[in-house]
């Protein structure tokens, strides 16, 4: 197999409150989605600014096809560039809002999908998107409104850049098999981000807040961002955690969310510590397996999150990184 990336011509425009795409005529095996968010912003008054109001302004981002499961999907931009700063050691970007009064200012965000095991290998088929046989591949996205998800006093200029992609993708080379290249494998490991809200409506003690991990596919990890009332990113909402199973065996009990969050910093070689941000990896819990949780024929409430929450109300926003098993095709050839 041969490496390839490229940056796609087409963009999605901004157009506020509304849903564009992006066309990948593209062949081979996606490894790597690189995002490039530009917004033109103007502030006429002064006032707090909303946190992290440029990724909120993305109400939904997905890699999909007209004849496959979402292999990318998010409902906020915070999902997306809050997994990238887990995956990549923070190697992600998030602009400055301008001040009030200011001219207009272009402000960026940036960060990528890497599906594979290892993010520093930008062509890395440990997990892959296989393009062969889809049809109307896109990249899609949902825009939001400047004076609800930047703030007061906030517009973007209608001919700002919006959105554009970069593709890191392997090729097979001519004559060469898809057998040949995944070889000693027999399968593809095709990546599904599954993303869950689990709203707080009340304090729930002794870890009595308990959602079911998903199933239907392998489950490697989970991110979570804890939000509080007002939507803001906040180490407050939950006390405790841990992980167990239906039978009552108890895995990865967490006494204190912020210990967690240092913990995380630390397994992830983090640069600095997110209010509100974990990451629960599944290879480390339970069954050990490189995969992590095998939730392809379980039945739900077999695995289990269990919290304590510490507030009446706020929100976990569960992003579950999930992934499909899809065996080679050994009529795929180069050409």
């Amino acid at each position: 197999m041969r490496p390839q990336t490229e940056t796609i011509v087409e963009k999605a425009d901004f157009s506020e409150g509304n849903t564009k795409t992006i066309d990948i005529d593209l062949a081979g095996y996606v490894t790597e989605v690189n995002f490039r968010i530009s917004l033109d912003v103007t502030r006429t008054t002064a006032g707090a600014a909303v946190e992290d109001g440029i990724l909120r302004m993305i109400k939904g981002l997905k890699v999909t096809a007209s004849n496959a499961k979402d292999w990318y999907s998010i409902r906020d931009g915070r999902e997306g560039y809050y997994l990238a700063y887990l995956k990549t050691q923070g190697q992600v970007y998030n602009g400055t809002m301008p001040a009030a009064g200011a001219a207009e200012t272009e402000v960026e965000a940036q960060f990528a999908f890497h599906p594979g095991v290892l993010p520093g290998n930008m062509f890395d088929i440990t997990r892959c998107i296989p393009l062969r046989g889809m049809s109307n591949i896109q990249v899609e996205i949902d825009w939001g409104t400047a004076a609800t998800d930047l703030g007061t006093g906030y517009s973007v200029a209608s001919d700002s850049d919006g959105l554009r992609v970069e593709i890191s993708r392997m090729i097979l080379e001519k004559g060469e098999s898809e057998a040949q290249a995944f070889s000693p494998l027999d399968h593809i490991f095709v990546p599904r981000l599954l993303p869950v809200t689990y709203p707080i409506d009340a304090i729930y003690s002794s870890f009595s807040f308990s959602k079911d991990i998903l199933t239907g596919a392998y489950i490697r990890d989970v991110a979570l961002l804890m939000l509080d009332s007002s939507g803001d990113r906040s180490a407050a909402e939950i006390s405790e955690f841990r992980v167990a199973t239906n039978k009552g065996d108890i895995y990865h009990v967490r006494r204190s969310w912020t210990a967690f969050e240092r913990e995380v910093r630390r397994r992830l070689y983090l640069p600095a510590t997110i209010t509100g941000l974990g990451l629960i990896d599944f290879r480390n819990v339970g069954t050990q397996k490189d995969y992590g949780l095998n939730m392809v024929q379980a039945s739900k409430g077999d695995w289990l999150l269990e919290f304590t929450t510490a507030a009446t109300s706020g929100e976990i926003r569960a992003l579950y990184e999930g992934a499909d098993l899809v065996s080679v095709d050994p009529v795929e050839v180069g050409s």
